[in-house]
């Protein structure tokens, strides 16, 4: 915008063009729109990050409050730092109502602690947007951060539109820069997956090169002399939207698809989500004893791990699932209610865990049936050491669960691995001293089953927490068998804790039949719908000389005390170790010494409808797999236009496609007509041109081995028809080889009579002719028939020439009476 005229203006000539000086005017409005439709397409990038569309709303009221503020502080002849300073008092003033409203009404107030929370979300948000799984809340403090890119876009892009500065194309570049750099700022935040390159990319370029044109026009107004040109500027915005509808699908040309998008969260690190690695209770079955069958997988009688400095029958922790989800007992991060710091963190090699207890230095070789991820220790950690290989990047990656003394190494342990710590073995004995139901999360979803079965078993035992887990334990020890599934008449007992696995197959089942997998995850979900929060531990109890096979490997159930201390509730507390082949029948008809009752019959093994837990998860990934690629269609692009892109894009491309092809062969077509090597073949080639145009039009054009160009100029609807006719005979069949130049001639006026035809035609009529396969088509002549001069002189008329040139006079005439009088006048 130009300062100088403005301000030399004279009062009344301001007054006619603005009723105040407050009155944004012309420029100042195309300034305006621009900044805040630039604004909102920047702030689109964060759909991926935010759900719902709070963020856009929070950012564009704080781009329309900057945008509004940056006028008025100019009009009334403030500097730019007014304007700042203006703004950021807003910021801290709306920032509470407007972002911190999820956190209680007292956010709503300009208090001490809601200006503090504002300020700390404005500078470090960005970090805990960055680690957070998104997308985050769209109702959570986290808006502060939309909020305040919402200001800095409006105020950056319309001070810089205002900016005074002496070069004409600096003026006009500078607010488009800084609208690039917001939109940079938005994407670096963002997540490697952009929310739409159809608007970020192709919308963005069009809006900016757009602006940039206005501006630049207006800042040459002058050497100009004011000049406007609607076509002009209605031709450069149909360029620019011609180029931005076509930027999208070009890029696609040159990107490279294995390029990761570069953002911030490349450098920042999330916290460790633990879930990405699949629960070690549901691999229960590879420590059990195959009986002499071959399985690589099994690690019964294959050594785990030697560890030094504890004493036999000490207890080594694998891992600890705390969260139940209907398929596997797993571990979770934040599983625990209240203040309890239970995810898994990168700790050091010095560990602040505060428990009390026997202090151990114990030391670890992994064996050669030890693979994973999962670390095994001992108590709670208070220090690491690794030993062996790359101990630094092991050291970096190790992560650590205070809440569960759970450690795990990312990127795996292997056999001959070597690692040492110290712990604290804290005192892990069952006491009466448990939690109530208060902290208790609510059974998942489907495990309802238990509740039956837990109150049943418990109606005798009183209203003691303790008391009734310990009656449950007890019922399951005595009433259940054990079988790990592997003898020949044991396979219908298959592996798994699903709830169909725990509710179907274990506790509704006539006999309760399983192993350490099925009995643990049972016990932890009855003691949870007691009162009492329990969780399965996979480990190994330490046997004399410390070597750990697999044959050590148990799992049993920890339960919660009041003072947040967990309790072991041993395996053999709750599980059996009678096989079902050894159960006594009941029966309730007195038996005498001479009659004997037929045994209990065992059911046959069965292979039908045999599916394991395992089974089952993989066949819900795999359908969740196939529903994820039918949803996810086109990255990048909202849901609605890749549904629509690809049932009603891709057959119109095809179509499109098609079409083109046609106009393609016909330009080729008439390209090898006109380079004909022969100048008559040429004269051929353009009435040929004439004729094919004519037919596509829906013209009658007569056809055949003894139609002659006359009679053919007789069905063709054009003033030049004839004479063109007569004068292609006059050059094929003359004395004389005719010249290059009359044949470039001939073709320029074929050309101008196609194009005077088409004009007569209608506009629809015209692109069916363009497209029409009509003068593909040929007529098939008569066996033993010649062609006619011009087919047998056209390159492209037929497959091959023939010796003679015309037909006989009476079959000639005798066919040209024929279509005489079938032919009815136009």
């Amino acid at each position: 915008m130009r300062e100088t005229p403005s301000r030399a203006s004279t009062t009344s000539t301001r007054t006619r063009v603005r009723p105040h000086a407050l009155v944004p005017d012309r420029h100042s409005w195309i300034d305006i729109a621009f900044t805040l439709a630039l604004t909102g397409v920047a702030l689109s990038a964060f759909g991926t990050s935010f759900t719902g569309t709070a963020y856009l709303v929070v950012g564009m009221v704080g781009a329309v409050i900057a945008v509004v503020v940056t006028h008025l502080t100019r009009a009334a002849g403030w500097p730019v730092i007014s304007a700042v300073v203006i703004c950021l008092v807003l910021f801290f003033l709306l920032g509470g109502p407007l972002t911190l409203r999820s956190l209680g009404d007292a956010y709503a107030l300009p208090g001490g602690t809601t200006l503090a929370r504002v300020a700390d979300q404005a500078i470090f948000g960005w970090k805990d947007l960055l680690t957070t799984l998104p997308p985050v809340d769209g109702d959570g403090p986290l808006l502060v951060l939309p909020w305040l890119s919402g200001m800095l876009a409006g105020m950056v892009g319309l001070a810089l539109a205002h900016l005074p500065v002496r070069r004409a194309w600096l003026a006009a570049v500078l607010p488009v820069a800084g609208m690039t750099v917001v939109l940079c700022g938005v994407i670096l935040l963002g997540v490697r997956h952009p929310q739409s390159l159809l608007v970020q990319g192709s919308v963005f370029a069009g809006l900016a090169l757009a602006w940039l044109a206005i501006r630049a026009r207006r800042a040459s107004a002058t050497v100009q002399g004011g000049s406007r040109s609607w076509t002009r500027a209605a031709g450069a915005v149909a360029m620019l939207g011609l180029a931005a509808a076509l930027a999208h699908p070009a890029s696609a040309l040159f990107a490279d698809d294995d390029a990761e998008r570069t953002v911030a969260r490349n450098w920042v690190e999330p916290p460790f989500d633990i879930g990405r690695y699949p629960s070690p209770l549901a691999g229960f079955r590879k420590y059990v004893d195959l009986k002499g069958k071959d399985d690589p997988a099994n690690v019964y009688d294959k050594t785990l791990l030697d560890i030094e400095g504890v004493p036999a029958d000490t207890r080594v922790r694998f891992a600890t699932m705390d969260r139940y989800d209907g398929m596997v007992w797993g571990a979770t991060d934040n599983a625990l209610p209240g203040p309890a710091d239970d995810s898994f963190q990168r700790v050091s090699s010095t560990i602040d865990n505060p428990v009390e207890g026997t202090e151990v230095d114990a030391t670890v070789t992994l064996g050669e049936g030890w693979s994973g991820v999962w670390l095994p220790t001992v108590g709670a950690l208070r220090s690491m050491r690794f030993e062996t290989g790359d101990a630094r990047a092991k050291a970096e990656i190790f992560r650590y669960n205070l809440a569960t003394s759970t450690a795990v190494v990312p990127s795996g342990m292997q056999p001959g691995d070597r690692y040492s710590f110290t712990a604290v073995e804290p005192d892990d004995e069952l006491g009466e001293d448990t939690v109530g139901s208060s902290d208790l999360a609510p059974l998942p979803q489907g495990a309802a089953f238990i509740q039956g079965p837990a109150e049943k078993w418990t109606e005798k035992a009183g209203a003691d927490p303790m008391d009734r887990v310990l009656a449950a334990a007890e019922h399951l020890r005595s009433e259940g068998k054990y079988s790990d599934g592997i003898g020949r008449t044991e396979r219908i007992y298959v592996a798994g804790h699903s709830v169909w696995r725990l509710s179907d197959e274990f506790v509704n089942a006539p006999q309760i039949v399983g192993n350490d997998e099925q009995y643990a995850a049972t016990m932890a979900l009855i003691a949870n719908d007691i009162g009492v929060p329990a969780r399965v531990v996979l480990g190994a109890v330490v046997p004399e000389g410390g070597r750990v096979t697999g044959k050590d490997v148990q799992a049993w159930v920890e339960l919660r005390a009041a003072d947040g201390s967990w309790k072991t509730l041993p395996t053999e507390r709750f599980m059996s170790t009678t096989p079902p082949a050894d159960q006594v029948p009941e029966t309730n008809t007195p038996m005498s010494g001479t009659v004997i009752p037929p045994p209990n019959p065992i059911p046959p093994p069965s292979d039908a409808g045999e599916q394991s837990d395992a089974d089952l998860k993989e066949r819900k990934t795999k359908r969740k797999e196939a529903d994820d690629e039918e949803e996810g269609l086109i990255p990048g692009v909202p849901g609605w236009v890749g549904v629509v892109l690809t049932y009603v894009g891709g057959p119109l491309l095809l179509v499109a496609l098609l079409l083109g092809a046609v106009i393609g062969l016909k330009a080729w077509r008439r390209h090898r007509r006109r380079s004909a090597d022969s100048p008559s073949a040429r004269f051929v080639g353009a009435w040929r041109e004439l004729v094919d145009h004519a037919r596509d039009l829906g013209q009658v054009v007569p056809l055949g081995p003894t139609v002659t160009r006359r009679e053919q100029s007789a069905g063709i609807v054009s003033r030049q028809a004839t004479s063109l006719a007569r004068r292609a005979d006059s050059f094929v069949f003359g004395p004389g080889v005719p010249e290059v130049t009359a044949a470039a001639t001939f073709w320029e006026s074929v050309d101008a009579e196609r194009r005077a035809m088409s004009q007569e035609v209608g506009r629809w009529q015209r692109a069916r002719a363009a497209v029409s396969l009509r003068s593909f088509r040929r007529t098939s002549p008569a066996r033993g028939a010649s062609p006619s001069a011009e087919e047998a002189a056209d390159p492209t008329s037929g497959p091959a020439p023939v010796a003679g040139r015309v037909a006989s006079a009476a079959t000639r005439l005798r066919r040209r009476a024929d279509w005489r009088s079938r032919r009815t006048p136009d």
